[in-house]
């Protein structure tokens, strides 16, 4: 089964990593794709605010062929990027193991990717390889992918899922509330204090797989 894996490189360790130097509070995000080529990240969108900037950096980058703006959407820009055959770092040892890009997030300080590996196997292969490299690269969150018929759990375990629903069903966000902890823990027989943990544990879970690795710099979905 393949696994999805959150990781974190320092900027610094990455060869977009200094694009943002003209604007350390901006950040830019892949455009997840369906891979039909070599090319591991083949769209950025860029604020439109920081772009001059971002473009003037990305003309040092001796990794890439050329740059292209494709399209322009509120304050963001997307720009295509051709890349080198010949890769090395972080985007090698991702090619190398046959891993996909599904999201990625760049800051000043770092960038966070979401890959998905067709095994544990190519995961830990990926990981090893990084450290060969010399690579600070930081495991954020880990889980395994579910099959397009399944429910996505985001994280979440089982238990905690069912009481996240639960919640939601009966009412406990709204405003009034119209449910209680103690009433969430009769229907689901457990007691009020093992709700109250599993609920916080599961909407962090929740919250740090719809929003901290997925976050991007649209209030809605970017244009397909």
């Amino acid at each position: 089964m393949s696994v999805i894996a959150s990781v974190a490189v320092p900027a610094s360790e990455f060869p977009l990593g200094s694009l943002l130097e003209v604007d350390s509070e901006a950040r830019v995000s892949v455009e997840t794709t369906v891979p039909t080529s070599e090319e591991v990240i083949p769209y950025l969108w860029v604020p439109s605010g920081v772009l001059g900037g971002v473009l003037d950096a990305l003309q040092s980058v001796s990794s890439l062929v050329s740059t292209e703006l494709v399209d322009e959407v509120d304050d963001y820009t997307l720009v295509r990027l051709e890349w080198h055959d010949s890769v090395n770092g972080l985007l090698a040892s991702i090619r190398d193991a046959s891993a996909i890009v599904t999201g990625a997030v760049g800051t000043a300080d770092r960038w966070t990717f979401r890959l998905r590996f067709p095994s544990y196997e190519d995961l830990s292969s990926f990981y090893a390889t990084c450290v060969d490299r010399d690579i600070s690269i930081e495991l954020v969150q880990l889980h395994e992918a579910v099959s397009p018929d399944t429910t996505p759990r985001f994280g979440l375990t089982d238990a905690q899922r069912e009481l996240v629903l639960a919640a939601y069903e009966n009412g406990y966000f709204d405003v009034p509330r119209k449910t209680t902890l103690v009433e969430l823990g009769d229907t689901l027989e457990v007691s009020d204090s093992a709700v109250s943990q599993r609920l916080r544990r599961g909407l962090a879970s929740l919250i740090h797989s719809t929003i901290v690795i997925d976050e991007t710099p649209y209030d809605t979905e970017p244009p397909k």
